[in-house]
């Protein structure tokens, strides 16, 4: 990994999240509660890490009230968003808002978004700090996945669903995880 020898400028920030935001990215929720307070917050810094064990990760602010609870309650909750759900993603990005309790559920103990296209809990593995984020990896409990279109973010926009090609020469077990290049 690289090491910058300077901060970047403002312009430079800028230039790079707008280039960054051209990778379209699926938009969640993150979730978790600590002695009945709950903290969450939408983000698009999510990947599955691992099938054995079951791992994802998230990207947390260093600062994010999200990121203090998930250190204290040691679990939290990544939900991801349906096309339908803009509404939902705009009160968790709001900084600094009252955590929207109408919005979730308790399933097993874990605050979840009802009509998510899925979501999966943890259990905290391990916290490594990079740059102004915090990198979260959790160890999966429990998973669901629901049919329906998923909510998208690219260039600094909402959309919504895929276009499935439907000539494509690509075989899919090109992308067989297990085997690699």
């Amino acid at each position: 990994m690289g090491t910058l020898t300077a901060t970047p400028d403002d312009v430079t920030r800028t230039a790079f999240r707008r280039c960054v935001g051209m990778f379209a990215t699926g938009v969640c929720i993150v979730t978790t509660e600590h002695d009945g307070h709950a903290a969450g917050m939408t983000l698009n810094s999510f990947a599955s890490v691992s099938l054995d064990p079951l791992l994802v990760l998230v990207s947390l602010a260093h600062e994010s009230r999200t990121l203090a609870a998930v250190r204290q309650s040691k679990r939290f909750a990544v939900n991801f968003l349906r096309r339908d759900q803009r509404a939902i993603a705009a009160e968790f990005a709001t900084h600094g808002g009252a955590f929207p309790m109408h919005r979730v559920h308790r399933a097993n103990g874990y605050l979840t978004v009802p009509g998510a296209l899925g979501w999966v809990t943890c259990e905290l593995a391990e916290i490594v700090r990079a740059g102004d984020h915090d990198v979260v990896f959790g160890r999966v409990v429990e998973f669901t996945s629901n049919a329906g279109d998923p909510l998208v973010f690219h260039a600094g926009k909402f959309g919504g669903g895929i276009v499935v090609d439907e000539d494509t020469s690509i075989s899919l077990p090109l992308f067989d995880e297990e085997v690699g290049w």
